[in-house]
């Protein structure tokens, strides 16, 4: 993987410059930025700059994190006491509606970020490590094509790691754990 510097400068080129053909490639205007787990902090504060830049630039910013979406659709309807029930009783079922609830308040989360922008910006989607172990990121991208639209990019902050794979092909893997999963996305690494 390149230096984090080098991929927040590729990051802050693409999205200033180039963000109305960010979709040319992979039909859609999504780049997933991958660092390293340790680097979390300087990400946080890389971000931070990078998010002061394009307001100085006229370009709007959104902020979607991913803590609270594994519970906060349980805890809106009082119903955060069966989830722990279920997980002593049936914890792969407790997974798969985790998964899928998650998903639901996720996507609904960008959705709304991308509604509060005027057609153009940007949605960085953060915290990503806190769907960890219930979903991939992938199919909330996929509920996000051809309603984030270029010169509106969507920016997921990633926490991987590359290992040499079968046969010599590289795998990327989230939080260093398990294969990350197909995206429609630009990948900064």
């Amino acid at each position: 993987m390149q230096p984090l510097l080098d991929k927040f400068k590729e990051l802050e080129d693409l999205l200033c410059n180039h963000r109305r053909t960010l979709a040319q490639n992979t039909g859609v205007p999504f780049v997933r930025l991958v660092y390293q787990p340790e680097e979390a902090a300087e990400v946080t504060r890389r971000l931070e700059t990078l998010q002061r830049t394009l307001a100085r630039d006229g370009v709007p910013v959104e902020s979607v994190s991913c803590r609270g979406v594994i519970f906060e659709y349980y805890e809106q309807r009082g119903r955060l006491q069966q989830l722990f029930t279920l997980e002593q009783e049936d914890p792969k079922a407790l997974a798969r509606n985790i998964a899928k609830r998650a998903r639901q308040v996720l996507t609904a989360r960008i959705l709304d970020a991308a509604g509060r922008l005027p057609g153009d910006g940007v949605i960085f989607l953060v915290d990503t490590a806190f769907v960890y172990p219930y979903f991939q990121l992938g199919p909330v991208l996929d509920a996000c094509t051809n309603v984030i639209v270029a010169p509106l990019a969507l920016v997921a902050l990633y926490p991987g790691t590359v290992d040499g794979g079968w046969h010599g092909h590289r795998n990327l893997l989230f939080l260093g754990q398990r294969p990350s999963g197909y995206y429609r996305a630009r990948t900064l690494m």
